[in-house]
């Protein structure tokens, strides 16, 4: 199959996600991970999040016999949609030095 600009391939896979909202609550979600060469890795939440939040994304697909492992991703909004969902654009997150965490 060659691939073009008038298809481009989008995956979708099934993730919990976890981190803290906009209010500082906790909290756990599943939702599904988009994921195409044209937007990125993409999700809708049920909730906001302020501008570069952390959040962790673990697959709720399994792979064999093992849990995936959480893995964590700093959020960027891109939009609400039609649901009324947040949808986010993840980069991965950045680490940070100790000496930035604490000067």
């Amino acid at each position: 199959m060659i691939l073009s600009a008038d298809h481009p391939v989008t995956s979708l896979y099934l993730v919990e996600v976890s981190g803290w909202d906009d209010n500082k609550a906790f909290f756990v979600e599943n939702s599904q991970l988009e994921w195409s060469e044209e937007s990125g890795k993409q999700v809708s939440l049920d909730r906001a999040l302020i501008e570069d939040a952390v959040i962790f994304l673990r697959l709720l697909q399994q792979l064999g016999n093992e849990r995936s492992h959480p893995v964590a991703y700093q959020v960027n909004l891109v939009t609400r949609n039609a649901k009324g969902q947040w949808q986010f654009r993840l980069e991965p997150a950045s680490v940070r030095s100790r000496k930035e965490l604490f000067p």
